[in-house]
């Protein structure tokens, strides 16, 4: 079957065209200009446009949108024009977990690297799952894998209710904090959308819940009382199944075995007990789970270290969510901050938390917000606003906040940059910068 991907260059796409390409289907593809992990499936033997174009859909036999297309997308528009089926993201979901025993990651925060948390545990017990994974895991090069086994692991994402296309065998949320404000207005729209995830499960599923997370735990509440599936949890209260406690900065119990972890965080560490709980659970033994948890060097932009030049050590992370923010301030106190808000909406929605914790950061400065593909760019900058609210910077551009950056930073210093739009870059730069003093 010939697919052809409109925005082939997001992590989601990328992830399953490349399970597409190993099925033995005839993958195309378009995005607007050129994206690493289109790159790569290119040289696995897609065929990748660096713009869309209606002339690209002519002889597919489906066209699968991304949820920041719409209708009004050209190779969209031509699709239905021609009476060619277009899929969203949760039919090829469909597709590639027919037949397959699903371990299905979900939550606000943390799911990319459980997801690959979770995979590595499996692997470490012989079990060599497919994998889908909304960023790029470290040590494997890339977000996806195509596995022997009949299982796949998915980040199962919420935006566009696309989780609800899942039936998994093992589900694990590790938070309910909410959202993507342009989908989910309220938060009981989106604790409903998680609810009825959770009762996707099949029928003798397992729940995997962290208790320390006050919608993570109403959840599991609610699928065993009222969905009476089985449920797990884990985190450092009291009453979770697999109570996790630490006892240096790299090292934690997680119930009754000890793990060293490669990746800096308390938060981390729940994520290392949701994948340990998901991997036991599906039959792994404990033993072979550390082990995979503790070989995970981490997946790309949580956390993750660029480099230092000038005594300054600079971390890329993707947290555009002001509870994301905090945990790397909890992993970096004290740190300089470059961040880029995601979305106008989620800007204007979460405008106080963001103030409060950014707070918190030495220095702050503030990149012109990322609109993303699904909405329109401000005509007035709240991110300026933002800015002043803070006492911060504000920059335009990638370039003017990394200038301003390097100004601000000094010997001993971490500068964060976050963000998940294309603010990567700024850490790059900043290197550069220091590297080669005026």
């Amino acid at each position: 079957m010939r697919i052809h991907i409109v925005g082939i260059g997001g992590a989601g796409m990328s992830a399953v065209g490349k399970l597409l390409l190993a099925g033995g289907h005839d993958v195309t593809g378009s995005d607007n200009g050129r994206w690493p992990l289109a790159e790569a499936l290119a040289r696995q033997g897609a065929a990748v446009h660096e713009r869309f174009a209606a002339e690209h859909v002519p002889g597919t036999d489906v066209v699968l949108r991304s949820s920041a297309y719409q209708e009004d997308n050209v190779e969209v528009a031509a699709a239905l024009r021609l009476g060619i089926p277009v899929w969203k993201r949760e039919d090829a979901w469909r597709f590639l977990a027919k037949g397959k025993r699903v371990i299905a990651i979900a939550g606000t925060h943390g799911k990319s690297t459980t997801t690959a948390l979770t995979w590595s545990a499996l692997r470490a017990g012989s079990v060599d799952a497919s994998l889908i994974c909304g960023a790029v895991l470290r040590g494997l090069g890339s977000n996806a894998h195509a596995g022997t086994s009949d299982v796949l692991v998915i980040e199962a994402d919420e935006y566009d209710n696309t989780f609800h296309a899942l039936e998994p065998l093992i589900a694990v949320v590790t938070t309910v904090d909410h959202d993507h404000v342009d989908m989910f207005p309220t938060r009981e729209s989106y604790r409903d959308a998680f609810r009825i995830f959770a009762g996707r499960l099949v029928r003798r599923g397992t729940l995997v819940a962290c208790a320390d997370d006050e919608g993570a735990g109403d959840l599991a509440a609610y699928a065993k009382e009222e969905l009476h599936r089985e449920v797990r949890t884990y985190g450092t209260s009291t009453h979770a199944d697999l109570r996790v406690s630490r006892e240096t900065d790299t090292v934690y119990t997680l119930g009754d075995t000890q793990v060293g972890l490669q990746l800096p965080g308390q938060h981390n560490a729940l994520n290392a007990a949701g994948a340990f709980l998901a991997a036991h659970a599906f039959g792994v033994t404990k033993r072979d789970a550390a082990l995979g948890i503790s070989e995970f060097p981490g997946v790309e932009r949580r956390l993750e270290p660029l480099g230092s030049a000038a005594g300054v050590r600079v971390v890329d992370d993707y947290a555009h969510m002001p509870a994301e923010i905090a945990v790397g301030l909890d992993a970096f106190p004290n740190a300089v901050v470059v961040f880029q808000p995601h979305t106008p909406s989620r800007l204007a929605k979460f405008f106080d938390e963001f103030v409060a914790v950014l707070r918190r950061a030495r220095a702050v400065v503030i990149v012109e917000t990322f609109s993303s593909a699904r909405e329109r760019p401000e005509t007035t900058s709240r991110a300026m606003a933002l800015a002043e609210a803070v006492g911060g910077r504000y920059a335009l551009d990638g370039d003017e906040a990394a200038r301003i950056a390097a100004d601000l930073a000094g010997p001993g210093d971490v500068v964060l940059v976050m963000g998940a739009g294309d603010v990567r870059p700024v850490g790059e730069r900043l290197l550069e910068l220091l590297r080669t003093p005026v």
